[in-house]
């Protein structure tokens, strides 16, 4: 009897990422964008949301595609555990000094540490109205967007397995994200609004899928930047955040831009290019590495110290924000990434 064994046709051979400083730099340059649009300092920094997206889905791919390539699969259970380690110590510290703080103030903050603790923000603020985060809770509103990736990670490792199976990954990836565009564009024309179409899990998945496809690109040695595109894309951020400002519909057209900036700023970042040198320099690495918990404490502070202190404190607040951060980035992300006790494994399984 004859047995014919399957074999899949060999991948190129692409180096591993490990660790890019310049991926960090980047980190840095899109919380700074983040944060100075919340100021109303740079009114088109929203874009450093969408370089977050694209970022994680390119990190995030990158690492599945590697670990299926060592060991032949891809763990749920430890992709599951590596993001409960990165995302919920952190998270979890912040909604309780919101409870407290909220408490203190005489007021309740329970609905809204529900709303940003199970990741749904993004879907209320999309489809609920009255919008229960506008009312009582806008000092956890920009959870939406960690509400976003989870979703994203909840999915596509199962996604991501069963499409990598079919050799196709390429093509199924650029086909979901154009379907992703095309469905944004459907809804736009039916007068959709603003709030359904930006903070939709749905419509806003694209720069998370673009780089799931730069990834993707990568791990079969497709990604080639040369020196001008990095020049290119940081135009298109400006230029497309600068149009999208002069009217009130221009960021829907101008978005599809400002996404392809996003990726190659991040394809930039990811290979030896010049720009990857600039955002190697030290400060932007450093500000990179605490950016996740920069994001977490800066909002709520600013919120608080507006509205006891009037918007003209913004600034003050940003920099108020980030000894919390720190301390946070030290002696809460830190050591439960690393998890090495019992005390922190069982506090992460009981999360």
């Amino acid at each position: 009897m004859t047995y014919v064994h399957w074999v899949e046709p060999p991948i190129p051979a692409v180096k591993r990422l490990g660790y890019a400083p310049a991926l960090d730099g980047l980190r840095g340059v899109a919380i700074a964008l983040v944060m100075l649009h919340h100021a109303d300092v740079l009114p088109g920094g929203y874009i450093g949301v969408d370089v977050f997206f694209v970022l994680s889905g390119f990190l995030i791919t990158t690492l599945l595609l590697e670990e299926r390539a060592a060991q032949g699969r891809i763990s749920l259970r430890g992709f599951y555990r590596r993001r409960a380690r990165r995302i919920l110590p952190a998270l979890i510290t912040l909604l309780l000094g919101y409870l407290v703080v909220v408490a203190l103030a005489g007021g309740s903050g329970i609905r809204a540490v529900a709303l940003g603790g199970f990741f749904t923000g993004n879907a209320v603020q999309a489809f609920a109205s009255p919008n229960p985060l506008a009312q009582n809770g806008l000092g956890l509103a920009h959870l939406w967007s960690l509400a976003e990736e989870e979703q994203f990670y909840l999915l596509w490792p199962v996604v991501l397995i069963l499409l990598a199976r079919t050799r196709r990954l390429i093509p199924a990836l650029a086909t979901i994200l154009a379907v992703v565009l095309v469905w944004r564009g459907v809804l736009a024309a039916e007068g959709a609004s603003f709030y359904r179409i930006y903070y939709g899990p749905d419509t806003h998945a694209d720069g998370l899928l673009a780089g799931a496809l730069l990834a993707a690109l990568r791990w079969r040695g497709s990604l080639r930047v040369p020196e001008p595109i990095p020049i290119l894309s940081f135009a298109l951020v400006f230029v497309g955040s600068m149009i999208g400002l002069l009217s009130d519909a221009g960021w829907l057209y101008i978005w599809p831009f400002l996404l392809l900036g996003c990726v190659g700023m991040t394809a930039a970042a990811a290979t030896d290019t010049r720009m990857a040198a600039l955002l190697s320099v030290r400060p932007l690495v450093a500000l990179g590495k605490i950016s996740y918990s920069l994001y977490l404490w800066h909002w709520p502070i600013m919120v608080g110290i507006a509205y006891h202190f009037h918007a003209r404190h913004a600034v003050f607040a940003l920099l108020l924000s980030v000894p919390p951060a720190y301390v946070s980035y030290r002696f809460v992300e830190r050591p439960f990434r690393r998890a090495r006790s019992p005390l922190r494994r069982a506090a992460l399984s009981v999360a």
